[in-house]
């Protein structure tokens, strides 16, 4: 009985001693691959309430990868999916998430935070989605479970996709962008003459996706120019993800004009009026195309022209676009709106400075003050501390205490071909009773100015003056400096001499946020902290020299008697 005893322990013991040995020869899967774990992040406002899922589009077998629905969910290259393949994958999801055959997982928020995960995935490639954040847009994002199966080596999920198993989604709720196309400073201000057409873009605009418990939606387009600086929509082009939508059923477009109201402020015409009259349009897009369309990205285009009424130099002509969409559930009139401003610029000489204040110089705090760069005089040599201040209803300006009208003078833009780069006649002005020439609605560049006609009983000026504009504008579009500086030829515009005989640089002085000097509409309140460093050009004329009046009374009328002698000799001889 011992040895029988004896000989099923020591059975035992080896059996034990094997199976021990055989455990520290086998792999350990569970302690060589960390816990199959998802998760990604949203923005920190979220609410509580959110729905995040994955949908498994790739998965992993023993020989590589395989599309999970190539034809709803297809991806030419699973390593590296295409942005506009990624869309597509959410736009059927959203459509079809109750009948979908792909393999879904929820992740669940973790504590309080910001984070969603999700344990024990499956191997593969997932897009993940949002639910529930009213007409917050969060992108789709793609993460990935990536392993590497220590007995099978031919899929290395480390190297394969370009995913790993945590994102995070970015919300695009507010991106709204309203840009000048092609302008010469950037995208949010520009200068620009009279008669000039200037193109716009509205761009970075996503349909919301929106859910059942919405009853009604509206996604709105609107932009308004100010009152007398653009007028007429051409080539109005509508796009959703690159396809032109057909107005009249994706949406509707409405036209109007800006008049003022009976306080003096601008308000939209009550009726609607054509595309070539508008100063307004809306572009509101149908219920069923907003539905059908989540995460569209919307781009419009069009362009308009320029006025002869555009305000001058510091007044900024402000065209203001807003984007407006349902944000609520529960309030069918709730909307979210943002507002997107772009800001024109057009210069005058000799003309209004249009500014709210001057900083430390109450004596020229007027508005709509006016310039004086060019002066035409009698002599040099008086400057403008001699001046005379003309004081009217609105301006206070400067005369010249040898001012001299009635001189005709033409500017001609600058053009590189032509003979001393002297282009075209442009705009002709004439010096009023203060002496000054003021020419209106030009662009920042080079331009040449001649005197045509000299005053009754004086020489003709035969100089002739380069006058150069330039514009300094910040990132948000509005116009920190301005200067007019102007050069003179002696020798009809082969030479212009180095040193300039005129110089005006006009500052503004703005607060660091944007917020501090716009109000809602985005007008701006400029401030400019000096007026009187200005070196003003002076452009004389010689008198002619007078007839001697010699003889008295009775010379003239033998003159006049010999005149009319003559006069009747001339009728008699016909």
């Amino acid at each position: 009985m011992k040895k029988n005893l004896v000989k099923v322990l020591t059975l035992a013991l080896a059996a034990a001693t094997i199976a021990g040995m055989s455990a520290l020869s086998m792999p350990v899967y569970a302690d060589e691959t960390p816990t199959p774990t998802i998760s990604v992040k949203t923005v920190t406002d979220v609410k509580a309430n959110l729905t995040v899922t994955a949908y498994q589009i790739v998965a992993v077998t023993a020989t590589g990868y395989e599309i999970c629905d190539t034809t709803n969910a297809n991806i030419a290259d699973p390593e590296k999916p295409e942005s506009k393949e990624v869309i597509a994958i959410a736009k059927y999801l959203r459509k079809n998430k109750e009948t979908t055959t792909l393999k879904s997982v929820t992740l669940n928020r973790v504590g309080t935070t910001n984070t969603y995960s999700a344990t024990n995935v499956d191997a593969g490639l997932y897009i993940v989605l949002v639910d529930g954040a009213d007409a917050v847009v969060y992108n789709p994002a793609l993460v990935a479970w990536n392993v590497k199966d220590p007995r099978n080596n031919s899929v290395d999920m480390n190297s394969g996709f370009s995913y790993g198993p945590e994102a995070y989604l970015k919300s695009t709720q507010s991106n709204f962008d309203k840009v000048i196309v092609d302008s010469s400073m950037n995208g949010e201000g520009d200068t620009a003459a009279y008669g000039d057409t200037v193109k716009f873009e509205l761009k970075d605009m996503t349909i919301p996706y929106y859910t059942a418990q919405y009853t009604t939606v509206q996604y709105k387009i609107t932009d308004e120019f100010e009152d007398g600086s653009f007028k007429g929509i051409k080539n109005l082009s509508v796009k959703v993800d690159d396809a032109e939508v057909v107005a009249g059923k994706d949406y509707t477009v409405t036209y109007k004009e800006v008049e003022l109201d009976a306080d003096g402020k601008p308000a939209l015409s009550a009726g609607t009026t054509t595309a070539d009259e508008a100063e307004y349009f809306e572009i509101a897009f149908s219920d069923n195309f907003i539905r059908s369309n989540p995460y569209g990205g919307v781009v419009v285009t069009y362009s308009t022209t320029f006025l002869n009424t555009a305000t001058l130099n510091y007044a900024e002509n402000v065209n203001t676009a807003t984007l407006s969409y349902s944000n609520d559930p529960s309030d069918a009139t709730s909307v979210k709106e943002i507002k997107d401003s772009t800001y024109h610029y057009t210069f005058g000489v000799d003309a209004e400075l249009d500014i709210e204040a001057i900083k430390d110089n109450p004596d020229h705090g007027e508005q709509d003050k006016e310039t004086f760069e060019l002066n035409k005089v009698t002599e040099k040599g008086k400057t403008y501390s001699e001046a005379t201040s003309v004081k009217g209803a609105k301006k206070k300006t400067q005369a010249s205490p040898k001012w001299l009208d009635k001189a005709l003078f033409t500017l001609h833009k600058e053009d590189t071909s032509a003979e001393n780069n002297i282009g075209a006649e442009i705009l002709q002005a004439e010096s009023d009773t203060n002496g000054h020439i003021r020419f209106v609605g030009l662009d920042t560049g080079t331009y040449y100015m001649k005197e045509k006609i000299a005053p009754p009983t004086y020489t003709l000026n035969t100089d002739i003056f380069k006058i150069v504009i330039a514009a300094e504008l910040n990132d948000e579009g509005v116009m920190t400096q301005y200067s007019i500086t102007t050069y003179i030829s002696t020798n009809g515009g082969e030479n212009y001499e180095t040193e300039p005989v005129g110089v005006a640089v006009y500052k503004n002085t703005l607060p660091d946020s944007y917020e501090d000097y716009t109000d809602d509409n985005g007008n701006v309140t400029n401030t400019l902290s000096d007026y009187t460093n200005i070196k003003q050009v002076e452009i004389p004329n010689t008198q002619l020299a007078a007839l001697p009046a010699t003889g008295g009374e009775g010379t003239i009328a033998i003159t006049i008697g010999g005149a009319l002698g003559m006069a009747g000799f001339l009728t008699r001889k016909r």
